[in-house]
């Protein structure tokens, strides 16, 4: 892994990752201090850890974990407190440094899942609340072993209808400040089904995921993952977010979705012209 501090620098300056993970989440590696050196190396100005929270009782593929000193814990809300804590202790210390530390989380939704969410934010009050779609009826759509199995159960209509119920639901739940990588199944939903899927999540974006999305003031992020994935765009990708802009979807974040300390602002020079300027960070 490089050394975070030998990164190159963004050329434009006072941007915000609002979407890292660390290695408290079970797919990154990194510690919190190693990427707040990444991003005041980069040149940010904020950064936001929003770790993994996976707690779908019925997930096809098992239970859902947090690391914990590289040891696996149950996804349960006490097993995230370290974590918490240790996001808490690196605000304080990098304050000084110019980099402003925020504690937020990835929830992965599943149904009926609104009183988790509450519950979880009622406990330790997070600054940035993220929804993350990731299964299509209790099976991964996004893990490459588990892809294949899970959109090989629908056509890519159904697939894309049961996707467009999942984010509609978590935007009118009013819990979460952003759905996170809009167009996220395109990553394995593409070569699956081709690129008709794109037409019909263009469709299904125009006709219900942008109303619900504006009714209940829910954000949208930029995801720049994609760029570094054989779709080479954005999440969503660019077509889509000159249409979700033109419907008034308020695009507020910028995410590396970074899963190691050098994805840190990954791709910002470009993706920042997508977003408004610097001070539209603080959800409202």
């Amino acid at each position: 892994m490089p050394d975070p501090d030998s990164l190159e620098p963004l050329h434009v300056h006072g941007l915000a990752d609002y979407h890292c993970h660390c290695d408290y989440s079970i797919d990154a590696t990194g510690t919190i201090e190693e990427y707040c050196r990444a991003a005041v190396q980069r040149g940010l100005v904020e950064i936001c850890f929003t770790t993994h929270y996976d707690s779908n009782p019925k997930s096809i593929d098992g239970p859902s974990f947090i690391s914990i000193n590289g040891k696996r814990k149950p996804a349960i809300p006490e097993n995230l407190k370290p974590y918490v804590d240790d996001v808490k202790r690196a605000a304080d210390r990098f304050f000084s440094l110019g980099l402003v530390v925020k504690l937020g989380v990835e929830f992965g939704w599943y149904a009926h899942c609104e009183e988790a969410v509450a519950a979880l934010q009622n406990q330790f009050r997070f600054d940035y609340m993220l929804c993350g779609i990731h299964e299509l009826d209790n099976l991964c759509f996004c893990y490459y072993k588990t892809a294949a199995e899970s959109l090989a159960r629908f056509s890519v209509g159904e697939a894309v209808a049961r996707y467009t119920d999942d984010i509609v639901a978590a935007a009118n739940c009013g819990l979460f400040h952003t759905i996170a990588h809009l167009d996220r199944i395109r990553a394995h939903g593409v070569p699956f089904y081709g690129p008709v899927l794109d037409d019909l999540i263009l469709e299904s974006a125009k006709d219900r995921i942008f109303p619900a999305l504006i009714e209940s003031g829910t954000c949208l992020e930029v995801n720049t993952s994609g760029m570094r994935q054989s779709l080479k765009d954005f999440y969503p990708r660019i077509k889509l977010i000159n249409a979700a802009r033109r419907a008034g979807v308020d695009i507020r974040y910028l995410g590396s979705d970074a899963h190691t300390p050098e994805d840190v602002g990954a791709d910002f020079d470009q993706a920042s012209a997508l977003v408004p300027p610097t001070g539209s960070y603080e959800p409202d």
